[in-house]
């Protein structure tokens, strides 16, 4: 089988999360990363759909990859 293959920085799998701050308690960490969950869960659910895979991360980069047409 051939394969396309994909390469994003961790920054754009982050693309909903405009949150750059250190959180300084544990109640804000916790929402921190949530709401940062639910920001990569979407774009992993949005690549997903045009059949994209998350087969790796390398360093600052997401290797995704998908059958080749």
């Amino acid at each position: 089988m051939k394969w396309d293959y994909k390469v994003m920085s961790v920054d754009t799998l982050f693309q909903s999360s405009n949150d750059h701050d250190i959180a300084v308690s544990k109640d804000a960490a916790s929402t921190r990363r949530t709401t940062m969950g639910q920001g990569i869960e979407k774009t992993l659910n949005e690549l997903g759909k045009e059949s994209w895979e998350l087969v790796s991360i390398v360093g600052e980069f997401g290797i995704f990859k998908k059958p080749a047409k």
